[in-house]
């Protein structure tokens, strides 16, 4: 009686693989969104690089605020570079198997 019950999830899963490849789509609005907390990420750098300068006056206080924000920010468009990347390659390969049916 498992067996039974084993094979059609196993069916499934065979056959849901090829969903895992279909790109997903940016929600509208997402790249105006991200370009909004870049920015409020940037005033917020600068403020905290203010309020770091302010406290004794030493000038290597605020650049190393402002390191820390701007590797921050590097990171995470790197991150969204590799992600759109993948969705680029994903789509390519949804358009050859549907060109191969």
């Amino acid at each position: 009686m498992e067996n039974k019950t084993i094979e059609p999830m196993v069916d499934s899963l065979k056959h849901s693989s090829s969903a895992g490849k279909i790109p997903r789509s940016n929600p509208p609005g997402s790249k105006i969104l991200i370009r909004w907390i870049f920015g409020g990420l940037i005033v917020w750098g600068i403020a905290q690089a203010i309020g770091a300068y302010s406290l004794n006056h030493d000038p290597r206080r605020p650049l190393i605020v402002l390191a820390c924000v701007g590797a921050f920010l590097g990171f995470w468009v790197a991150l969204l570079i590799v992600f759109k990347n993948r969705q680029k390659q994903n789509s390519a390969q949804v358009e050859e198997i549907q060109i191969e049916e």
